[in-house]
């Protein structure tokens, strides 16, 4: 039976719909009695009596002989006592199960009309009819038919959408319009590039991905690191991963690769921690035991000391040097220990001197921590010695001793004091955070800065002031930072106060002659703003209006310059405009690029620094120790194998080079009666320059070559000294019949600070070494060592051994044993 409410199929029989409970119309209900009569209870009692609508009773049909019980039955109409049973023409729905029968009564049969048809009766039991008017039942009507289900179609409806919004869900998210934006694959950007062993290969590069995250509308920090890729690769996502969901707009870190260096947090790590960082650099890394006198301090087996520093890359031209690890090993009194730094300078000072050491004091600028205390020595601290080496400390000096850095005493031209246009004060190497490196040695920059190398025979030599015909500062009227109360100073390459350019071609304002050229341009060159420890550097910002006003906001929006270390900042051409200005002879000019000179009206002519002071552009003054790497003992650190094929034979621990690299028996014999002394090489008679080197009992050797700075205009004797250090090893050695040895120098071992200096170290070129004897017959030696044992006064040859270059002009004799 289908309800008209919600059309849902209920049981045949069922008087309310089974699921909205609506009244069912086909439901069976008690036949109606005659009018007037009155309807009995199961109780006997009757009713009063229900008048019947006249329609309900249609016209009495012809007689006919009257059914069966059976045949009433059938038709499911049930009867009762005293009951009339009327037929109906109007159809009715199928009845359902009749209800309970009331007590059998007799039957008194009457004439009824033929029935129509009618559903399939129910089974009851039968019953005698008493007699009555008995009427055809209503027709049951035909079944209608079923229609859909409509909480079925809702349903189907409902998981049509779901999967609709799903699936444009998934289509909008993987399209990145919600959900935030995934981080590119890399190896989408890839391109061929040429490895270190020159094989093609392919590489992605930090820009190619920072572009494609600003085209999905992220910001982009790039942070460098240290790696064994090449500067510039891309090196990783900073704590993500390619793929991964980051909200829109939210800032990514790109790493990029810096090329191999040293890590800022390696220093005072266990070494055995960083072997892993370093296996992938790509370079050799040697880990050298460096000395220590507080292992409380410094715990044995921890990372002391760096070359280069922590926080400095390998430069390119000393990646077969690689990188060195000082490890801290407890002083056994054969070192300078590590760990004099920040110490007394008089107790340093009173100890080397009672172990027999010369102890000179000079000044240099320092961080806070050093201020007048030991910032640092040579030999470096942690370095071996033997108990002859002079020994150099400088002492830590801040802003309040700038003027002194510079002051003479007593100076010959003047007669009196008078303050000088250099300073060793700034000697050293100062590096900025990303590995970009400032070094000055003997007042002049042996690397860093700018491209500019045509600067005449003085070169870089660096000047705070007009010190150009004479040593002292002259001009009383020029702007030079140094003669003020700031603190901080200038330092210019010498050539730049005086130099302009006509055709492409150099020429000095200070010349002598007439045909120089009288119109043509001033260039921008170096200057390097030092500012000390302790400097006005509010002064400078504010009323001294020193720095471009652009690059000074632009600078305080960085991370603000630490104070408490010494820096340097270099003026970048390539923040500027523009780089030249014209310049007329005798036309009162102004070089724009200098300190204003006092003299022309045009003083707002004058550049302003860029850029200004901040963590970011500022170069430290580096103070962390370097030793004499090459004569420090092999630590014992456990290498892994490199994860990267192409870099499983770049990291070692020297104690394989070592072990693959022994001199054999005869040549260990002659190295050990050569060895555990010293040598020198008078380079000039006078005493202004020679060389000295030490050897031991393998082989390897370590030098010095020490010479007079006679442009500082003093004597030799009192005139500073300019020392370059190089080391390497003689590979073997053969012992001859005529009481001479053969040494062989390997060439790919020897290092030098300044490569201009290799004739002068002696072993120009690194090849074949004969030594002789003491009591060599004056004849049997080379030409160059019979010249310098007749200026020695040595007719009869030398008195200890001599190592003589075979092809070149280094003459080795042995003072020292």
């Amino acid at each position: 039976m289908l309800c008209p409410n919600c059309h849902t199929e209920n049981a045949d029989g069922n008087k309310f719909c089974e699921t909205c409970g609506t009244p069912l119309a086909g439901a069976p209900a008690p036949a109606a009695p005659a009018a007037g009569a009155s309807v009995p209870t199961p109780s006997g009692v009757a009713l009063p009596p229900i008048p019947m609508p006249a329609t309900v009773a249609p016209a009495p049909a012809a007689a006919a002989e009257p059914e069966s019980d059976e045949t009433i039955l059938s038709a499911n109409v049930p009867v009762e006592d005293d009951a009339t049973v009327l037929s109906s023409s109007a159809p009715a729905p199928a009845a359902p199960a009749p209800a309970p029968a009331p007590e059998p009564v007799a039957p008194t049969p009457e004439p009824v009309a033929p029935a129509a048809p009618a559903a399939p009766a129910q089974d009851a039991p039968a019953t005698e009819t008493s007699t009555a008017t008995v009427t055809e039942p209503a027709p049951a009507p035909a079944k209608a038919k079923r229609g859909p289900n409509k909480l079925i179609i809702i349903l189907a409806v409902a998981l049509v959408a779901l999967i609709a919004a799903g699936v444009a869900l998934f289509l909008t998210y993987r399209a990145e319009v919600w959900g935030g934006k995934s981080l590119p694959d890399p190896a989408s950007f890839s391109s061929s590039v040429t490895d270190k062993n020159g094989k093609k290969t392919s590489a992605v590069k930090a820009k190619d991905v920072t572009a494609a995250l600003k085209a999905k509308g992220l910001k982009v920090k790039t942070e460098k690191v240290f790696s064994g890729k090449d500067s510039g690769v891309f090196v990783g996502y900073k704590d993500n991963e390619a793929g991964a969901r980051v909200a829109a707009g939210s800032t990514v870190t790109v790493q990029e690769s810096a090329g191999p260096g040293v890590p800022k947090d390696t220093i005072g790590k266990k070494a055995e921690k960083t072997t892993s960082t370093f296996v992938e650099m790509g370079v050799p890394v040697h880990y050298k035991k460096v000395y220590v006198s507080d292992t409380k301090t410094n715990p044995e087996g921890t990372v002391v000391s760096s070359y280069p520093a922590a926080g400095t890359g390998v430069k390119d031209d000393e990646r077969d040097k690689g990188i060195y690890l000082g490890v801290a090993t407890k002083s056994d009194g054969s070192a300078l220990p590590l760990d004099v730094m920040g110490q007394s300078v008089d107790d340093v000072k009173s100890q080397l001197e009672s172990e027999g050491h010369t102890v000179t004091v000079k000044k240099r600028f320092s961080s806070k921590q050093y201020v007048g205390k030991v910032a640092g020595a040579d030999p470096a601290p942690g370095s071996t010695m033997s108990s002859s080496d002079d020994v150099t400390l400088y002492e830590g000096i801040d802003a309040t001793s700038t003027k002194d850095a510079f002051k003479a005493e007593d100076l010959p031209e003047i007669n009196g004091d008078a303050m000088l246009g250099t300073t060793d004060a700034a000697d050293g190497q100062w590096c900025t955070n990303d590995g970009k490196c400032i070094t000055i040695e003997d007042n002049k920059v042996v690397s860093g800065g700018s491209d500019y190398s045509d600067y005449g025979q003085y070169g870089n030599y660096l000047v705070a002031c007009d010190a150009i015909q004479q040593p002292y500062c002259s001009n009383t009227k020029a702007d030079y930072l140094v003669t003020q109360d700031y603190g901080a100073f200038e330092l210019m390459p010498y050539p730049s106060l005086t130099n302009y350019w006509s055709n492409g071609k150099m020429y000095s304002t200070n010349g002598v002659g007439g045909n120089r050229p009288t119109s043509g341009e001033y260039h921008m060159q170096d200057l390097f703003l030092v500012v000390p420890t302790g400097s006005d550097l509010e002064g400078l910002e504010g009323s001294k209006g020193y720095f471009d006003a652009d690059a000074l906001a632009a600078a305080k929006k960085e991370k603000a310059v630490d104070t408490d270390r010494p820096f340097i900042l270099w003026r970048d051409p390539s923040q500027y405009d523009t780089t030249t200005a014209p310049y007329k002879a005798g036309g009162n000019t102004t070089n724009p690029f200098l300190p204003y000179d006092g003299y022309s009206s045009n003083r707002d002519s004058i550049v302003k620094m860029k850029p200004a002071p901040s963590d970011a552009t500022a170069y430290y003054r580096v103070e962390t120790t370097e030793p004499d790497w090459d004569s420090l003992p092999d630590a014992d650190v456990k290498v892994p194998e490199s994860k990267d094929a192409s870099n499983a034979d770049s990291t070692d621990s020297d104690s394989k080079d070592s072990e693959s690299d022994e001199p054999d028996a005869a040549s260990l014999k002659v190295f050990s009666d050569l060895a555990g002394s010293q040598y020198s090489y008078t380079i000039a008679a006078d005493g202004s320059a020679y060389t000295t080197i030490s050897l031991d009992e393998k082989g390897n050797f370590s030098g010095t070559v020490d010479e007079a700075d006679m442009k500082s205009g003093e004597p030799t004797a009192t005139a500073p000294r300019i020392k370059t250090k190089f080391t390497g090893k003689f590979k073997s050695a053969k012992s001859n019949s005529d009481g001479t040895v053969t040494l062989e120098c390997d060439a790919s071992a020897f290092k030098i600070d300044d490569t201009s200096k290799a004739t002068e170290s002696g072993f120009s070129p690194c090849g074949t070494f004969t030594g002789y004897p003491a009591g060599t017959d004056l004849e049997s030696l080379p030409e160059d060592a019979q010249s310098l044992m007749v200026k020695r006064g040595s007719m009869d040859g030398p008195s200890d051994w001599l190592l003589a270059n075979d092809g070149g002009k280094g003459t080795f004799i042995r003072t020292e044993k």
